[in-house]
């Protein structure tokens, strides 16, 4: 399940895509697309933002849209260093929507590509948000505002090693859409 971003074309993310087991450990009712372990500590968000760059762009991600889901990614692994360090495992996921509406957000998102940090903290909820709020909740809205408001939460499994219950934070890649069709 774990490629190298040099493995990564539009015929692999397919070929990834399909999950003759029916594991129900699949992100957010998505296909299984790629998974990479996190590192626990402050180097957790350096590394997200590596690897999603290098796996998006082997994907022909326009450099905006790579650009954009680094800056998303570095604030859900920072969230997931800062508010669940101690609840590993940390994942980093990348795979393509189904269109499940239940799958979390607004509107369909089939063949919609998403990333997300999965965590062992199942029992947090999304904070919200208001300028007053203090330090807390700005990175989310920036997740929100740069993901066209194509993000969210679900409760679900790690994918790499024994099943850790768990909860994924997700968002579309706008403009990565594209490279798949």
């Amino acid at each position: 399940m774990q490629r190298t971003p040099a493995e990564l074309t539009p015929q692999t993310m397919a070929d990834a895509t399909a999950d003759p087991t029916g594991d129900a450990r699949a992100p957010a009712g998505a296909m299984p697309g790629w998974v990479w372990a996190l590192p626990g500590g402050p180097g957790c968000a350096r590394h997200a933002r590596s690897v999603l760059r290098n796996a998006l762009a082997s994907l022909g991600a326009p450099c905006d849209a790579i650009a954009d889901a680094q800056l998303m990614v570095s604030e859900l692994a920072t969230n997931a260093h800062q508010h669940a360090g101690e609840h590993g495992p940390h994942e980093l996921w990348l795979y393509v929507a189904d269109g499940d509406p239940s799958a979390g957000g607004a509107g369909g998102g089939a063949g919609e590509v998403r990333c997300a940090v999965f965590d062992a903290l199942a029992d947090a909820a999304l904070p919200g948000y208001s300028w007053t709020s203090g330090d807390c909740g700005r990175g989310l809205s920036i997740v929100r505002e740069l993901s066209g408001e194509r993000w969210g939460m679900r409760r679900t499994v790690s994918r790499l090693g024994p099943p850790v219950r768990g909860k994924a934070v997700w968002f579309a890649v706008p403009g990565a859409t594209a490279v798949l069709s």
